[in-house]
Parts: structure tokens; sequence; C-alpha cells
């Protein structure tokens, strides 16, 4: 495996990355209120948490997710520990070169409680299979595993490339061709594409969830994957693509909200029940609680509280009888 693979910087992938630093100059620029600032970070984060997940399979939507509650579903430990690894990212690496210690502890971190190889290399032979079991990738074997690793760090921490967004890019192609673990390689891989731009002093404002995109594409995505060796500029021009694409939505959003007057950034749940809200005019617990029947009561409860708080609806009558307006 040549490590870094073969490339070059087309006109294509300047345009992008020229468009990507200008969204990034942008959003950093902005002065928003704390609690817009706050939730769309919240969301951003809780974005990129579950649809890394659900590339792997996880079948968790986002208006099931509650961010911040503890649960004992491991399907939803997935995303937490997704979670967690990135704002440990977002803590720890700053400015920093990247050890195969860093890819153990990301890696302890997002199987934690989940399996019990969590930190450990693989140490037997593996293979990607397709959805009908058929073997399409035969990884490394495990005695070339700390080699690759090594010589992948070595392009990472040097200053051969200059642009952070094709590090990581690269990075994540070979992380994956690699394969160091028996679970968890994707997981870690696209959290990997994080910690390099961390460590390379590349920030954006607020998370950018283009996992939501990767998932939205997965066919393409493990296409450009497959091929990325070979095709290494292709796979460079999908992967900018999907970056720039999440980063114009999460934009659109934040003009949306300043444009709205009194209309705060709202969690997707929290967002849907106010237009459930608004769409009825009068609406009855048991009538949102119909178009969330998998959500639990006390959640639902919740959500109208963080509302009624925000004084974005009100209420009227017992607890029985009551119902839900949009405050005017």
């Amino acid at each position: 495996m040549k490590i870094p693979p073969e490339y070059s910087i087309s006109d294509e992938m300047l345009l992008l990355i020229s468009k990507i630093e200008a969204e990034r100059i942008y959003l950093s620029s902005l002065h928003l209120p704390f609690q817009l600032k706050e939730n769309i970070q919240r969301v951003s984060l809780l974005k990129s948490s579950l649809f890394s997940a659900r590339i792997e399979g996880n079948p968790l939507k986002i208006t099931d997710f509650e961010f911040g509650a503890e649960t004992e579903e491991e399907k939803k430990k997935e995303i937490f520990n997704i979670a967690d690894t990135t704002n440990f990212i977002d803590k720890k690496i700053k400015g920093d070169r990247l050890t195969k210690d860093m890819l153990l502890r990301l890696h302890r971190l997002v199987l934690r409680n989940i399996a019990s190889d969590a930190g450990h290399f693989r140490s037997e032979v593996s293979a990607i299979f397709n959805q009908a079991g058929v073997a399409v990738y035969m990884p490394p074997p495990p005695t070339q595993i700390l080699k690759l690793l090594n010589d992948l760090l070595v392009y990472v921490n040097s200053e051969k490339e200059k642009f952070p967004l094709i590090i990581a890019f690269i990075a994540h192609l070979l992380f994956e061709k690699i394969h160091p673990f028996l679970d968890g390689n994707g997981r870690v891989g696209r959290l990997l594409i994080s910690a390099i731009l961390k460590s390379k002093n590349w920030d954006f404002a607020f998370a950018v969830p283009f996992e939501e995109y990767l998932d939205e594409h997965k066919d393409e995505y493990y296409f450009y994957l497959d091929i990325g060796l070979k095709n290494t500029n292709d796979y460079l021009e999908f992967m900018l693509k999907a970056f720039y694409r999440q980063i114009e939505k999460i934009k659109n959003q934040i003009d949306d909200e300043l444009s709205k007057e009194n209309n705060p950034f709202l969690p997707p749940r929290q967002e849907e029940i106010l237009n459930i809200i608004k769409d009825q005019v009068v609406a009855s617990f048991d009538m949102i609680h119909r178009r969330f029947i998998e959500v639990p009561q006390r959640t639902l409860r919740y959500d109208l509280k963080k509302l009624l708080d925000r004084q974005l609806i009100e209420k009227s009558g017992e607890t029985r009888g009551r119902y839900y307006r949009i405050k005017k």
C-alpha cells in the first residue's frame, strides 16, 4: 500500500477548497446570539454522531434521539460514544501530533461499554463484506498494521500537503484500507478527519455534520472508498463536495433563523412539535403523542416544557385537558 497514494490538486478541488475556506471565514465572523449558537452546535454534533452510526447500520432516526439523556440501549450508546469522542477531540487535540496511542484512545471511547476489544488493534485476519455476505476487500494482515499506521502518521504529521482537508480525507481513505480494528473502523476513521483538522488548527465555528451527506449518498461513499487508492482524485472531489454541501446547509439554516423574529434554532423534534402546533392552531398532548408514538411521553413533555420556557408556545387547561398553542 502506497502512503500517500498518488493524487494531484485539480481545479475542481481548488474551487471547492476555496469555497469551503470562504464559508469558514464567514461563519467564524458571525456574532450570533448565545442560545442560537449553542443550539446549532448541539444539533450539528447530534447529526454528526447519529449519521456516522447510521452509515454502519444503526437504524435510529434523529427524532428518536434525545441528546444528553442516559440510556442502556446499545444502539443509542453508539451515538453517545461518538458524540463523547467528538467532544474529546475538540477539547484535547489542538495543534498536536497524532500518535498510535491517540488512535487507540479514540477507538476505546467509540466502543466504550460495547466491545471487549475496545482500544486494541486486531490480531487476526479480517475482511470487508458486502450486503450479500461476499468478501469485497481483504485488509492487510495484522503483522503489517503497525508499520502501515506509522507511515500514515508520518504523512499526517508532516507538512508535505498544505491543505488540511486533503490530508484528513487521504488519511481517512488509508485508515479504512488498513482497517486496524475488528470493529469500529468506519466510526473511528470519520472521527480521524476531525482529529486531523484540529491537529492542524483548522477549525470551524460549528461541527460540520458531513456524515449526513455520506449517509444520504452511502452507495457513492462506499464506491469512492473502494476505488480511492486507484482513483484518489475522484475520491477527494467527492469528499470535498460532501463537506461543502453540509457547510452550505448550516449556513442556510443560520440565515433562515436570523431572518425569523423570535424563532430560535431548535433541536429537530422540538421544531417538528412546534410546526404541528402551528398547523393545528390548538393541539392536545395526545395529538402530539400520536405523531411520535415511539417517543416516551416524559420525553415529549420535556420538549414541550422547553418550548414553553422559550415562550414559543403557551398552554391552557388542566393536565388531562391541556392544550397548546403558539404564543402571540
